[in-house]
């Protein structure tokens, strides 16, 4: 009777270990990377809507992408909590949160509670935090980092909340969303003045070259979106640039988010020389950060995308002539399949094989955390 009784609890036990696993971790941010000493700075690079055949055509045209100097490499499955192809406001909930929600909620569950971002965490941790995009900073992709509202169109609420959120570098467009309604370039419904909230705020590229020995400055340099790469000024790289100089003064570290956003909508366009220029360009600033972490040996980059667009396909070309000549989309919109992702420095080991986006969340969220 006793020897059966031991069996039954050893059996208990073997059958609990799991479970006790299970318990201790589903709570809590957790990577392989957890007994080491984290990264001191991160600077995450979001090519939206950037699939393997567009880096393909970026590395046809250009012949040598910034993109090759990753040794570690992975793929993304992306798939939002209610849907197989996700938008990407619940990609970038996923990438900031570590969490999964709805499509068009921007950092809240389908309930509608807040979900921290690593924003949120590295400011705890007392870190420099900026973004950096080529869109609105008040889309769906730069939103899930710094706001938490039910629907990416709630754009005036947004900005409202990212007015609140202490960032220390906002580079992009939306200015229309943070002026007084009676503003003829306005793009709000009351008289709220959220630039107010901000300690120094630029809107043009003169304004943007003559910035000083500053620790914190929001430049928006559209009502909306950005224009196309040939028309941007500052450029994506001036802006990774100058939001770098600026984070690194942190002694504690940064957290840094750059998006090409506009791959995306050379993607829904289905214009082949328009998501290539684009591409190129998040590529020269991806290379503005490699050279800031080859002499920061702290410095975690990662490089990847929300979700593919468009299901570009590439057909024909030329390396010799560095031609795309033959390409085609098989829709307008995204598609589920899995997208890259690279990592160099600090904890680049940790992104490798195929995982999650989610994953993706939850490992850096990991590092904060230990903080």
């Amino acid at each position: 009777m006793k020897l059966f009784k031991c069996r039954v609890l050893t059996l208990l036990f073997i059958w609990a270990i799991p479970l006790l696993s299970f318990a201790s971790t589903s709570d809590n941010f957790l990577s392989d990377a957890d007994s080491e000493i984290p990264p001191k700075n991160i600077i995450i690079f979001i090519g939206d809507g950037m699939g393997i055949a567009h880096i393909s055509a970026g590395k046809i045209v250009k012949g040598q992408l910034n993109l090759e100097q990753f040794k570690h490499i992975g793929l993304l499955t992306t798939h939002s909590q209610d849907a197989l192809v996700t938008d990407s406001a619940a990609a970038g909930t996923a990438i900031a949160t570590g969490y999964k929600t709805i499509n068009h909620f921007i950092s809240v569950t389908k309930e509608g509670k807040p979900l921290k971002t690593i924003m949120e965490y590295a400011q705890e941790a007392n870190k420099a935090t900026g973004i950096v995009v080529t869109s609105s900073i008040t889309h769906a992709t730069p939103a899930a980092f710094m706001a938490h509202v039910d629907n990416r169109k709630k754009e005036a609420l947004i900005a409202k909340q990212i007015s609140e959120s202490h960032m220390d570098v906002l580079f992009g467009g939306g200015r229309g969303y943070f002026i007084p309604g009676s503003k003829p370039t306005s793009l709000r419904n009351d008289e709220q003045d959220l630039l107010l909230n901000f300690p120094l705020v630029i809107s043009s590229e003169d304004e943007f070259n003559q910035l000083g020995d500053i620790n914190s400055v929001v430049g928006l340099f559209a009502i909306n979106e950005l224009p196309k790469v040939n028309l941007r000024r500052p450029g994506l790289v001036q802006m990774t640039q100058k939001a770098i100089s600026i984070l690194a003064k942190n002694k504690q570290g940064f957290v840094l988010m750059v998006e090409g956003s506009q791959i995306d909508w050379g993607s829904h366009a289905n214009e082949q020389d328009y998501l290539i220029s684009e591409m190129l360009d998040f590529d020269e600033a991806v290379g503005v950060g490699l050279n800031f972490a080859k002499t920061n040996s702290q410095t975690l980059i990662i490089v990847l995308s929300d979700h593919e667009t468009g299901g570009f396909a590439i057909h024909n070309g030329s390396l010799a002539n560095k031609i795309v000549s033959e390409s085609s989309f098989s829709r307008i919109e995204h598609t589920a399949e899995m997208v890259p992702i690279f990592s160099y420095g600090k904890g680049a080991k940790d992104f490798t094989g195929i995982i999650d986006n989610a994953k993706v969340g939850q490992i850096l969220n990991g590092y904060l955390r230990q903080k």
